[in-house]
């Protein structure tokens, strides 16, 4: 999906990962992490922000939760989106606050005690027992917690996996009961995603859930709330206008850190750079030629396959996989004639990620754009160093 673009616009760090699996410094099922890049990519997303008045939690489950990738975001975004209870606390390990709490995944209620005395900034909830949840539990530490809806997105615009959230009839009731609660204050909605890509107009558009949480807040608005309004996904520089504009008063950008949004994949004028690759190893030619797997995401769009066979680079095609597989290997085709390949050589690809569901490894480097390389370390798939 982003190969094509990676090489066009920070193809050093392609050859930073041929060079680093050539050596035996990373193994197969690798993803690459440019930080100079990152790093890049959040200042640019951080003056964008500024200018537009609109804050950024940034958000890390795409890239590993790795804690240095995390603290170089962090030196421009402070606060974070996290996505579940453990990712709350590998983005405090790292130095990072917590901007938002609940919104994907709902805090495990035995969970909320020990998180909200890291005093999150909102937690959200999804329906009236997670709210008298994060209630409860803020009593208990003496406080009261600023809370968002999480509005039931739209049919159509919903992943598989992501629905819940109050219904529209149920705002203005849910507003009455939560005024009686003690503990807990809402402050505003949010939904997911109020962006999507559409492939055939070429950028970032409003979504049904959108308009489900537009209509949320001119409730809030009804009854004298001046609502914090999350409008995730898809938030990049190009973006972030585009929120200021729909009332957005928050963006919550993650792959943006890594120029892999789909309009990356697109649109080379865009301020963020490629910053990562994955990289495998051809583990078998013959009847079925495939790479190594066990970091490909199912809807991570992988196709472009680059081979570094010791004649030169060599082009291959993904097959897609069937629901049913198991990420063992993932096949390729040649494409087109080129030089002889050989089991162990390397492979380099580029699609959109969620490290975090995945066995694989990261290795996170710098100095790559002034070729001065260096490896800042190997991690697990969920943060942890392994070299």
């Amino acid at each position: 999906m982003f190969l094509a673009m990676t090489e066009r616009r920070n193809p050093p760090l392609i050859e930073a990962a041929i060079d680093l699996h050539r050596s035996g410094a990373i193994e197969p099922d690798t993803y690459v992490v440019d930080l100079d890049a990152v790093d890049h990519n959040a200042a640019a997303l951080a003056a964008t922000a500024a200018r537009h008045g609109v804050q950024l939690w940034f958000v890390a489950k795409q890239y590993g939760r790795n804690p240095l990738i995390t603290a170089t975001v962090a030196q421009h975004l402070p606060m974070a989106a996290a996505i579940d209870h453990r990712e709350a606390a590998a983005l405090l390990d790292a130095g990072a606050r917590l901007g938002n709490l609940g919104h994907l995944v709902q805090v495990p209620r035995r969970r909320l005690p020990g998180l909200l005395a890291e005093r999150p900034a909102y937690v959200t909830a999804a329906d009236r027992q997670n709210l008298e949840a994060i209630a409860a539990a803020a009593r208990g530490l003496g406080r009261v917690q600023p809370a968002l809806l999480k509005i039931r997105g739209a049919a159509e615009s919903t992943f598989p996996g992501q629905d819940g959230g109050f219904e529209l009839d149920e705002v203005a009731g849910v507003l009455e009961y939560a005024a009686r609660l003690d503990g807990v204050r809402v402050a505003g909605a949010t939904g997911f995603p109020c962006l999507s890509f559409d492939p055939v107009a070429g950028r970032p558009r409003p979504t049904g859930t959108l308009r489900r949480v537009l209509a949320a807040s001119a409730t809030m608005r009804e009854t004298g709330l001046d609502p914090v309004l999350s409008l995730p996904s898809h938030t990049s520089v190009s973006t972030i206008p585009q929120i200021e504009r729909l009332g957005g008063t928050v963006g919550e950008p993650g792959h943006a850190l890594t120029g892999t949004t789909p309009e990356h994949a697109v649109d080379a004028g865009l301020t963020e750079r490629p910053a990562l690759v994955y990289v495998s190893e051809v583990a078998q030619l013959g009847s079925a030629p495939s790479v190594f797997g066990g970091g490909f995401y199912s809807r991570g769009r992988a196709r472009g396959l680059l081979v570094a066979t010791d004649s030169g680079l060599r082009r291959a095609t993904l097959h897609d996989t069937p629901a049913g597989s198991i990420d063992y290997y993932r096949r390729f085709d040649w494409a087109g004639d080129g030089t002889a390949a050989r089991v162990g050589d390397t492979a380099v690809m580029a699609f959109r990620t969620q490290i975090f569901v995945t066995r694989s490894r990261v290795a996170v480097v710098s100095g790559i754009a002034s070729g001065r390389l260096r490896l800042e370390g190997v991690f697990d798939a969920l943060g942890s160093r392994v070299g």
